[in-house]
This record gives structure tokens, C-alpha cells and sequence, in this order.
């Protein structure tokens, strides 16, 4: 709402209260004013008024998610003072969240000067003449205590007021007061409307210019029959006053029959327009048609289109009626797209394996009912038996954390493929540039991906990817999430984190609700995968709240596991056990991408308690799951670098150097700064001390100029005990470095082992200071001995050992005797996860 006038903390309270009064619940109201020196600074307003602190376009994401917790909790009133000098940036802002919140609690006040407004003149404009945008005087609002009349009084007005009463009735069907089209529906001169209008709303018969939802409309004191008939009336004067299609369906939506071919005609076009920016509209205007004729298999195909992002599900029905045995349509076309569809929502509610065989299978699968060539615009795909896929579950899944305690036989290397052979030419399709076609595209590059079977598979499936990106809006949000996936395997994290984070926002404006929490969950993972646990951790539990708010919990799995990976990062791992052991491991076997982070979860937090062989257990399954799925990519699961650190803790060194050869083998086929600095990191961890240093140290060089903050911390660690081994004075560096960069990005499990080690090179240090003398008193001294007792053990003077002591003590900077237990003999116990080789991922 714009309102004309000096703003005033009265108008903004009695506007509040009118809010409350309105949906029932107390409003929560936040004020800011603009100032005219931030009018160029993009979302200045908006930080100052939901407190976001992030730049660029995160802001938004970081706003909306705010905004949306608000409107949970109740009623919400933004009231923005001096408006004339709000940036661009909040205005474009606040058009988006009213279009993304329609039908919630949200009142937006803007407070103008009479006259126009100032350096975004033409974005407050475009904002005014929104449908959803009410421009006012500030002294023409109703107090919130204003009554409508009661329906004696209505019943007496009827008979002394006909004509009042008809006009205010057909104001409210219509939703205008404009005297043109409610003197149409009234059958009154647009003079006399007038009159009548100006006053009906002095006499409180008109809906006022602030929030109406909860209030009993004039319409509810009609019988349902003579409703029906008024919007009836009102819905064909909007069509034929050529008002948007959108208006008029809105109207119609109610209707009881849908008995004009106008009506139907009017409420396609609506869905077409909405599509787009309001899909979840769009839904609502096809279900009405869908429910009025069951049989019409084109408005079922839009339905179904529609539903992809937002209910899957629901779609998937309405297309496997489409393109069933026997088939809902007898259109081959309109069959074989559903068929094609239907693939992709199997795909998306794991009805159906996204191994890489399936997917390569998706793209070999011919269209059912094609007969002669694909219509225009689709892609030409040759016609191919599809393979059966194998799925996840042939490995066996750990319901529970093992408690077998045995030693795991390690699998022999030549056992687990290093990728699926290459598809041949014949299956990949000639694409155009359609949104199907870039579906196509980003199965193709998933696949590419996940399989990457040679050096150049990295460049053919990030190329799709891209292609996927910036060729236009892709028909579901499925595939920009698939394209984000891949760029973030191949180490282009920013890219993808900024992808799914416009995908985020998009899907939330759009009320896709299924296509926003895939792409949460997808964002918190690349967030984990990135080293990033404390963001990781925030954005899983995000994503898992929206995911419960719209009742889907079951969508939230990959940011269920997400959130226990980030957790053990960061040393609670009490709560990773429990959140793991909330999921239902059975319904994960066919999803890669849940089946195997889960079993790697597992194992991380088996290996955080002490136990080993459990952990390598679960890592060994999880390899063993992955090459049977046909999954070579080396970053997709660490497993390979965490199982060779643990073979080499239990004494098998050979099968570690064994593992670290494989996982080498991985990196070659997809190479990246990250799979060469981890394949570097397991082979400098299997290595014998001699030869440790130079892979370690080459290891956190390359894994530097990657996005993988916890496996370069990770690298350090381990060159900067190696060299604390060696007794090299360059390991505090190194420990300084691990340390440094772990505290940063939440890694408590690396940082206490950093510390850890760092005090431990410390005191090396400071003891070698101690000279020959010294150290003996000290150690003597530390195990409790009297001074006395000490000079009868070492045939010194009292006053010698008082001189030793005075010198141990300065130099090791402890005030007495108390502070030698730290030093001698040992440093103190050590923690528990410091003993348990690799990082937490």
C-alpha cells in the first residue's frame, strides 16, 4: 500500500491494529526510514529493515527465508517511511516477495509525499500499478473498528436502499469500485454508481483499501444460488471489459459449472499466464478445469506440467493416466511427451534408480507412440533397447551403526570398476534448443559426471552443464539443480552455489515448494562438500524446517544427512547419531546421492567414537555400493581417502597403499585440483616417512587453489605432523594453517586436532630450550618430588635445584611447580578424535 501524507507512528499503529483485528492474531510490525544518502546503495532499506547482513543477491534468499519465518508466526506489517528515497534494489524486492506471498498475512506500507518519488521513480511506479498495490490518502483510512452492518440491518437497507445495497453487492463480486463495471453488473448509469459508491463506502458497505482476509464479505449474506449467479455476472463483465485473464478466472474459480465455452476458454488463458511467474495459480485455474472434464488429456498434460516443481507426485499421477495401458490420450504427441515426463518425476521421486545407468537408460529409452520422427523443436533420439539399470540396493544397507567388531576384509581394487564404459554415439541426442532438450542435456551431464569415465569426460559434462544454465530457463528446476551438481563436482563451487541459490529464490517466489527444498538440500550439500560446515549446517536445517513447514518431510533427506556430515565436522557427534538414525535406510537404497553420503555419515561418526574396524566396515560397503551403482567420479564420496587412512591406523599398510592407488586412478579420469589434491593426500598418508613430507606438501598446495576447505585443512594437518615427526621446525606453520583455516569454516573436529598438535610442537620447542641440567630437575620435580629428594637423587645441593627450577620456570613461562605437569611427562591427554587419522567428511 502507498499512502499519500506525512507517515505518522499513529497512522502505522491504527494500521496495525486494523492487520490484527483483520486475520485475528497479533501483527508484527517493523518501521524503518529512508535516508536520502543511501538512495544509490542497493537493499539498503532491506538490510536496515530485516536486519540481512549478506551482499549481492544472497541478501534476497536471506530476506525471503526471514520474511517467511515472520509470516509463520502471524501477521506481518513492513512500513517504510520517506519512500521517495528507497533504493531500487528494496522496491524490486518487495515486488517479488508480494507476488511470492499472495494470499498471506503480509501488508507492505510505503509512506510517500504528495508528488513523485525520487531517484527510483520508475520502479515505484511500476510497483504502484501492481493489482496487489493500493495507493491511498493517508487521511481516507477507515479505523480498524469500523463495523460492517449486521444482516437485519442489511435486510432493512434492502428494502428502504435496494439500489445502495445492489451497487455494494456488486462492488464486492467484481472487487472494484470502478463505476463503469459496477453499473454494468448493478444495471445503473455510471453517474448514479458513482454517487451510490462514495456513498456505500462512507456507510462501511465497501471493502476499504487495507487487508479484507477474515472479514465476512457482503457476498456471505447471499443464498450460495444467487452468489454463484452475482460472480457469474461479474467474471463475463471483467472478460468483456477485457480485464486481465487472471482477474476473471480468479472469479470463476468458484463456480459450481463451468456451463459457457467463454468460461473455459478464459481460464486456459489464465494458466498460460501464470505459468510463468505463478505456477502455483496456474495449478489451481487447470485443477478447475480438470475437475469440470476428466477426459480432456491436453489440460490433464498442463496440469501435470505444471504440478513437476511444485508436486511431483501429483504430476506423476496425472502422467502415468496419460501414458498408461491403456493410454489416456489417443494423441501419440501428447503420449509420448507425458511419457517423457513421467521418466523424469520417477526420476525425482525415486520411483525409479538415478544411477548412471538408469540415467543413460533415460536418454537410450525410445518415446512410446512416436511414430513418424519427433515433432518439432524435440530431440531426434535412435531407437535403443535400454539396459536394465542396477540399483544401490544389490549392497546391503546398515539400518543401525554395526556393532560387530571384526576387522573388515578390505575389497580387492581390481574389484570396483573405475567407470562405465563410454555410451556410444547412437544414444546421445541431436538437441535444439527447447526446454525439453535441455532436460536432456542435464541428464547427459549427470550422467557424464557421475560416471567420469575419461580425462575428458570433466570438459563434455561441465559443457552440458552450462549449456543447461545460460541457454534460457530449463523446464523444471530439476535440471538447473543436475547442472549446479555437476559444476560443483568439477570444482566450480561458486558457480554452482550461486546457481542454486538463485534457484532457491526463484522456486520460493514461484510457490514451487518441492523445487525449493531440492534446491536447498542440493545447496546445503555443495556448502558440506565445499568444507564450509558451519554454512552447511545452517542451510540443512533450513532447508529440513521448509520442508516440514509444507509437510513434506520426506523430501529433507539429503539435508537430514547433509546436517550429520556438518555436525560430526564440527565435533557433536550425539546429534548426527540421532538424525541419522531417524532416516529409514531401506528407502534409501535405490538414491545414490542419499545411500552412500548416509553410509559415509555413519562411518564418520563410528570412526569419531574410537571404533575403526566399524567405520572401515561402512566405508568399504559404501565403495562397494558405488561400483555397483557405476559411479567412478572420485569427489562424489571420500571413501577411498578415509578407508586408506584407516587401514593404515589398523597396521594394513599394503591395502592402503593399495586403496591410495585407486583412488589415483579415480582422480586421473576427472581431473580437478580437488581430486588430485585428495588422490596426493591418501598417497602422502600411505607413504612411509621418508616419502610423506613431498606428497603432503604438494597435496596442500594443489588443494589451496581448490573450493575444499576442510581437505586442504585436512592436508596441512597432516604435513605439519609429519614434519613435527621429523622434528621440522616449518610444522607450527603448517599446524597454524590447519588450525587457521578450520576455526574459520567450523571445522571443530580438524581444529582441535590442529591445537592439539601445535601445543605439542610448542612444547618440543620450548623443551629443547631447557639445557642438560635443567631437565632432569624439572621432570623430577613435575613426577612430585621435594627439592630435597631431588638433590639426593641427582647428588646436587638444595640451593643447585632451586637455581634449576628458578630457569625451567621462566623459560617455560608457568609461575611454580603446579605448571610442570603440563610438560612432563607428556602434554596432557589426548583427545579422542586427534587419534582418529582424516578429517570428518
Amino acid at each position: 500500500m502507498v499512502i499519500l501524507g506525512s507517515p505518522g507512528r499513529g497512522s502505522v499503529d491504527a494500521i496495525a491494529r486494523h492487520v490484527s483485528v483483520t486475520y485475528g492474531r497479533e501483527a508484527n510490525v517493523r518501521r524503518v526510514g529512508c535516508r536520502r544518502e543511501a538512495a544509490g546503495t542497493e537493499h539498503a532499506v532491506l538490510r536496515r529493515l530485516l536486519g540481512a547482513s549478506p551482499s549481492g543477491h544472497e541478501v534476497r534468499y536471506a530476506t525471503h527465508s526471514l520474511v517467511c519465518g515472520l509470516l509463520a508466526r502471524g501477521p506481518l506489517v513492513l512500513a517504510i517511511g520517506d519512500a521517495q528515497w528507497c533504493d531500487e534494489g528494496t522496491l524490486r524486492f518487495i515486488d517479488q516477495l508480494m507476488r511470492a506471498t499472495y494470499r498471506q498475512p503480509l501488508t507492505v506500507l510505503l509512506h510517500l509525499p504528495p508528488g513523485l518519488p525520487g531517484p527510483a521513480a520508475a520502479t515505484f511506479h511500476e510497483l504502484a500499478t501492481r493489482d496487489y498495490c493500493t495507493v491511498i490518502d493517508a487521511a481516507g483510512l477507515r479505523p480498524a473498528d469500523t463495523a460492517r452492518p449486521a444482516s437485519d440491518d442489511l435486510a432493512e437497507l434492502a428494502l428502504r436502499e435496494p439500489r445502495l445495497l445492489e451497487v455494494a453487492l456488486a462492488a464486492a463480486a467484481l472487487g472494484s469500485t470502478d463505476p463503469d463495471l459496477v453499473g454494468a453488473l448493478a444495471g445503473l448509469p455510471s453517474k448514479t454508481t458513482g454517487r451510490l459508491l462514495e456513498e456505500a463506502g462512507a456507510r462501511g458497505l465497501l471493502p476499504g483499501p487495507l487487508p479484507a482476509h477474515g472479514t465476512p464479505s457482503l457476498l456471505d449474506t447471499l443464498p450460495e444460488a444467487e452468489r454463484e449467479r452475482l460472480r457469474a455476472q461479474a467474471a463475463e463483465i471483467l472478460n468483456d471489459a477485457a480485464r486481465p485473464a487472471e482477474q476473471v478466472a480468479d472469479l470463476l474459480l468458484e463456480q459450481s459449472t463451468l456451463d459457457r465455452s467463454w468460461m473455459r476458454a478464459v481460464l486456459r488463458e489464465a494458466a498460460a499466464a501464470a505459468r510463468h511467474d505463478r505456477p502455483a495459480a496456474a495449478v489451481s485455474y487447470l485443477t478447475r478445469l480438470h475437475a469440470a472434464d476428466a477426459d480432456d488429456a491436453a489440460v490433464r498434460m498442463d496440469l501435470a506440467t505444471a504440478l513437476v516443481d511444485i508436486d511431483p507426485l501429483a504430476a506423476r499421477k496425472h502422467l502415468a493416466h496419460l501414458a498408461g495401458t491403456p493410454p489416456g490420450t489417443g494423441d501419440p504427441l501428447l503420449r509420448a511427451h507425458a511419457a517423457d515426463l513421467l521418466r523424469l518425476t520417477s526420476l525425482m521421486v525415486h520411483d525409479s534408480p538415478d544411477t548412471p545407468a538408469a540415467l543413460d537408460a533415460l536418454l537410450r529409452e525410445p518415446d512410446p507412440g512416436r511414430q513418424d520422427g519427433p515433432p518439432t523443436g524435440r530431440a531426434r533420439r535412435a531407437p535403443a533397447t535400454a539396459p536394465a539399470a542396477p540399483t544401490v540396493s544389490a549392497v546391503s544397507d546398515a539400518a543401525a551403526i554395526p556393532d560387530t567388531s571384526a576387522v573388515p576384509e578390505v575389497s580387492p581394487v581390481s574389484s570396483i570398476p573405475v567407470a562405465l564404459t563410454p555410451p556410444t554415439p547412437s544414444t546421445v541426442p541431436v538437441l535444439t534448443d527447447h526446454p525439453t532438450e535441455r532436460m536432456v542435456l542435464a541428464v547427459r551431464a549427470l550422467r557424464t559426471a557421475l560416471t567420469a569415465s575419461g580425462p575428458d569426460a570433466r570438459e563434455t559434462a561441465v559443457a552440458d552443464a552450462r549449456q543447461v544454465l545460460w541457454s534460457g530457463r530449463p523446464h523444471t528446476a530439476w535440471a538447473r539443480v543436475a547442472a549446479a551438481r555437476v559444476l560443483a563436482l568439477a570444482d566450480d563451487t561458486a558457480t554452482a552455489l550461486d546457481q542454486l541459490q538463485r534457484t532457491v529464490a526463484d522456486s520460493a517466489e514461484r510457490e514451487e515448494t518441492w523445487a525449493e527444498c531440492h534446491a536447498a538440500s542440493a545447496r546445503a550439500l555443495v556448502l558440506l562438500e565445499s568444507g564450509r560446515a558451519a554454512e552447511a549446517a545452517e542451510a540443512a536445517s533450513a532447508a529440513s524446517r521448509l520442508s516440514e513447514a509444507e509437510g513434506t518431510s520426506g523430501r529433507s533427506r539429503l539435508a537430514s544427512i547433509t546436517l550429520a556430515h556438518a555436525l560430526v565436522a564440527r565435533g557433536d557427534l550425539d546429534r548426527a547419531q540421532e538424525v541419522l538414525l531417524r532416516l529409514d535406510g531401506r528407502r534409501l537404497d535405490d538414491c545414490v546421492w542419499e545411500h552412500h553420503h548416509r553410509l559415509t555419515a555413519l562411518a564418520l561418526v563410528e570412526r569419531g567414537r574410537g571404533r575403526p574396524e566399524q567405520a572401515l566396515r561402512l566405508f568399504e560397503q559404501c565403495g562397494a555400493g558405488l561400483a555397483a551403482a557405476g559411479v567412478g567420479n572420485p569427489v562424489f564420496s571420500l571413501w577411498w581417502v578415509h578407508s586408506t587412512e584407516l587401514l593404515m591406523r589398523l597396521g594394513q599398510s599394503g591395502a592402503a597403499a593399495q586403496r591410495a592407488d585407486f583412488g589415483r586412478q579415480l582422480a586421473e579420469r576427472w581431473p580437478t585440483a580437488r581430486s588430485t589434491g585428495l588422490s596426493l593426500l591418501a598417497r602422502g598418508v600411505s607413504a612411509d616417512p621418508a616419502g610423506c613430507v613431498e606428497l603432503l606438501t604438494e597435496s596442500a598446495r594443489i588443494l589451496a587453489q581448490s573450493s575444499d576447505r576442510q581437505s586442504h585443512a585436512l592436508a596441512e594437518l597432516r604435513l605439519g605432523k609429519a614434519l613435527l615427526h621429523r622434528s621440522d621446525r616449518g610444522a607450527p606453520a603448517r599446524l597454524r594453517a590447519a588450525l587457521a583455516t578450520a576455526a574459520r569454516y567450523g571445522l571443530a573436529s580438524v581444529a582441535e586436532q590442529a591445537r592439539y598438535a601445535l601445543r605439542s610442537a610448542e612444547g618440543r620447542h620450548t623443551l629443547a630450550a631447557l639445557s642438560h641440567a635443567e631437565r632432569p630437575v624439572a621432570e623430577l620435580a613435575a613426577a612430585g618430588k621435594s627439592n630435597r629428594a631431588i638433590a639426593d637423587a641427582l647428588h646436587l645441593t638444595v640451593r643447585t635445584v632451586e637455581y634449576h627450577l628458578t630457569n625451567v620456570y621462566r623459560k617455560l613461562g608457568i609461575p611454580g611447580r603446579a605448571g610442570l605437569a603440563r610438560w612432563f611427562p607428556a602434554h596432557g591427554p589426548q583427545p579422542a578424535e586427534a587419534r582418529a587419522p582424516g578429517g570428518t567428511r
